[in-house]
């Protein structure tokens, strides 16, 4: 019984587009009195409850940040890339476009279009990208990204630990330029 009401409420949470933590799953489940009585005391009790609703429905997944907190959501309502960049969000605009210029050179590999970063769920103003932008340049924990402007005036962005920077070019020109006018 309880399995299936913690992994409705982690739905509920996923269906509007966020991620639970795990403190806040515990109070909610406190709060609507579904806690078995020795959770609070044991908390091996809430652990169990949470494995045994992940075994039970299979769509709840968990995630864990740089501070060792857990997160849940479903994935009958995000994809585990979606709730890894809501992850990403709460660490501040450097650290997400980073982190997502960093993967994409990384794994598949290509560079970024600027403005991915407009879209759901970064919603990252022009102004706001052109500032991260100027701050990465000055940063060394950044040294890696690198910009560069297709020749319809687009900008992308890459990671040189992840891609050459004529390579980078070359592929930023052909989706940019090269896709559109060769279908």
């Amino acid at each position: 019984m309880e399995t299936a009401v913690l992994a409705e409420i982690v739905r509920e949470r996923s269906r509007a587009g966020e991620l639970f933590a795990l403190a806040d799953l515990e109070t909610e489940l406190a709060g609507r009195h579904l806690l078995p009585a020795d959770a609070t005391t044991e908390p091996v009790v809430f652990s169990t409850l949470i494995a045994e609703t992940m075994t039970n429905h299979p769509d709840i997944k968990q995630l864990g940040d740089d501070a060792n907190h857990a997160w849940y959501f479903s994935e009958q309502f995000m994809t585990g890339a979606y709730a890894r960049m809501l992850l990403l969000k709460g660490r501040g605009p450097l650290n997400l476009m980073a982190e997502v210029i960093r993967e994409h050179s990384r794994v598949y590999p290509q560079p970024v279009p600027i403005t991915l970063f407009r879209a759901a769920p970064f919603h990252l103003s022009d102004d706001e990208l052109s500032v991260c932008l100027q701050e990465m340049t000055g940063q060394s924990a950044y040294q890696d990204i690198a910009c560069l402007t297709t020749s319809i005036g687009n900008t992308f962005a890459f990671s040189t630990d992840h891609l050459e920077p004529g390579y980078a070019a070359m592929l930023a020109e052909w989706a940019d330029v090269g896709q559109v006018e060769n279908p």
